[in-house]
């Protein structure tokens, strides 16, 4: 026994034809395709709609931010302020962090060149931490990975060459 479709639908897509033996033959439309790649392209796009909230009368304040580590975590930052603690005979707690920034140096001296020292000059990624205590601003430089060091005559980073971390 044939399986014959069984709704109307699928009979409307599909017409009879004969073949070289006179026999019926099903063949199906062109049309046809087209909803299973319809399908196949939509369903993606269609599935990630509205995942974002679940609840509608969710607030923004409600959806987690990112995990990166706060300031007083960042184990650079903490490095800065331990050694300024140190280099000025201050407490910890008395030292703000100004701002904590990914930057692009203009070469290898890290924003920070030492007189009479040669540098490749190369765009290098890295990071600012500037501190305040008593009132004076102090800042650090590093490479992307490494420690950060003081830096007693800084120079600015590129322009645009990264993102502030600091609280605002």
């Amino acid at each position: 026994m044939r399986n014959e479709p069984r709704t109307e639908h699928v009979l409307e897509v599909m017409t009879p034809t004969q073949n070289s033996t006179g026999t019926d033959k099903r063949t199906l439309r062109p049309a046809a395709y087209l909803l299973p790649v319809l399908a196949l392209t939509l369903a993606p796009m269609i599935a990630g709609c509205g995942s974002e909230a679940t609840d509608p009368g969710a607030n923004v304040s409600d959806v987690p931010t990112t995990s990166d580590p706060t300031p007083a975590e960042d184990p650079k930052v903490a490095a800065a302020i331990a050694d300024l603690a140190k280099r000025q005979g201050v407490k910890s707690e008395e030292i703000t962090v100004v701002s904590n920034d990914k930057v692009t140096w203009r070469d290898a001296s890290l924003g920070c060149p030492e007189p009479g020292k040669m540098y490749a000059m190369v765009l290098t990624d890295g990071v600012r931490v500037v501190l305040e205590a008593a009132g004076k601003t102090y800042e650090y430089h590093g490479g992307e990975s490494g420690p950060v060091s003081f830096c007693e005559n800084p120079q600015e980073p590129v322009p645009g060459g990264g993102s502030s971390d600091a609280p605002q």
